[in-house]
């Protein structure tokens, strides 16, 4: 039997969990909602178009502009929202109430209270009713395998790690402006910087401190961060931006220190990921073929489906991703050191 798929918000992200969703085995996706109906008349023209499914045709799937109507018609087995972060917390509890299993874009929600009540929401579901916050840095093949030599100590132990997030500010798809109103999408640090937080959070542990520095504009609105993360022993950083410039372009790296080797990713290099062990010639490793987009929702079909999977994500620690992001905000505001 075929797992019945509905997606809930048709924007970039929408369409990423589309084209993942419509070519996986038992999986089919019977309905898509927004209320915006020209989000389904006329392709994505931005974002990562080599994974978003950028056709007009959406098969044998219903089309609604009304939540609750299509969870009633629809009756839908799986939910992926993909909608602007306020509304995570009121349309995943209401289809965790009717049994339905939810997938929803990080982040979780706009601040670690918010994320509690979608906890609850998650506790007072019927029973094995599934609900994943969708980090997608945990599944991505090339932090799979930064945590694999972590974990392994393969290299030794961790010296020092840096991680940078780089983007322009957000102007990609219809309405882009909400990214930049705090309120709805928790700015910069909660919607970009947090893939980094919550991988020093998987890699590491939850920190027990962090210190943050910030740059602001003339708005109020955060444009850089950088945090010292204390997770008690490696020097943990991470900086995250929307001061960059188009010519530029996106970032994502990180920079390992190990004690018998040095663990680079860098889509800037020649070698985008590479080891360079204290012995040895440097190599690129092989990694998983596809992202981290396609294995989080065939990670959650299966934990759906009963099957024994590897813990990766729980909703705790997608509350506590908020959490330490909540902190870091208030460390820069502070100027001091804030504990967790």
């Amino acid at each position: 039997m075929k797992r019945r798929v509905a997606i809930v918000g048709f924007g970039f992200m929408g369409r990423m969990h589309y084209a993942n969703w419509k070519k996986m085995k038992g999986v089919s996706v019977v309905a898509l909602c927004d209320k915006d109906a020209s989000q389904f008349k006329s392709p994505i023209t931005s974002g990562n178009l080599a994974g978003a499914d950028a056709s007009t045709d959406f098969g044998d799937a219903v089309i609604y502009d009304d939540f609750d109507k299509m969870l009633a018609e629809a009756k839908p087995d799986i939910v992926s929202i993909t909608l602007p972060t306020p509304l995570h917390v009121p349309l995943t509890s209401a289809a965790l109430k009717r049994g339905i299993h939810v997938v929803c874009e990080k982040p979780m929600a706009l601040n670690a209270a918010d994320c509690g009540a979608m906890l609850k929401a998650k506790a007072a579901a019927p029973k094995g009713t599934q609900l994943m916050i969708a980090h997608c840095l945990r599944f991505w093949p090339s932090y799979v395998f930064l945590k694999k030599l972590v974990d392994s100590k393969r290299y030794g132990n961790v010296l020092a790690a840096s991680f940078r997030r780089y983007s322009p500010p957000p102007g990609w798809g219809k309405g882009a402006s909400w990214f930049m109103d705090e309120s709805k999408s928790g700015g910069m640090a909660l919607d970009l910087h947090i893939h980094d937080t919550d991988t020093v959070q998987f890699l590491f542990g939850l920190p027990k401190a962090v210190t943050s520095t910030a740059v602001w504009d003339k708005a109020g609105v955060m444009q850089h961060i950088s945090t010292v993360y204390d997770v008690g022993g490696p020097v943990v950083t991470a900086d995250g931006s929307w001061c960059v410039n188009p010519t530029m372009g996106f970032e994502a790296s990180y920079h390992v220190t190990f004690e018998k080797a040095v663990v680079i990713l860098d889509g800037k290099r020649e070698k985008p990921l590479c080891v360079y062990p204290a012995k040895g010639a440097a190599f690129e490793p092989k990694l998983a073929e596809g992202d981290g987009y396609a294995y989080e929702l065939k990670w959650f079909l299966d934990l759906v489906n009963g099957k024994k999977v590897q813990s990766v994500i729980t909703p705790e620690q997608s509350r506590d991703a908020v959490r330490v992001v909540d902190a870091e905000k208030k460390s820069a505001r502070t100027k001091k050191t804030v504990k967790l």
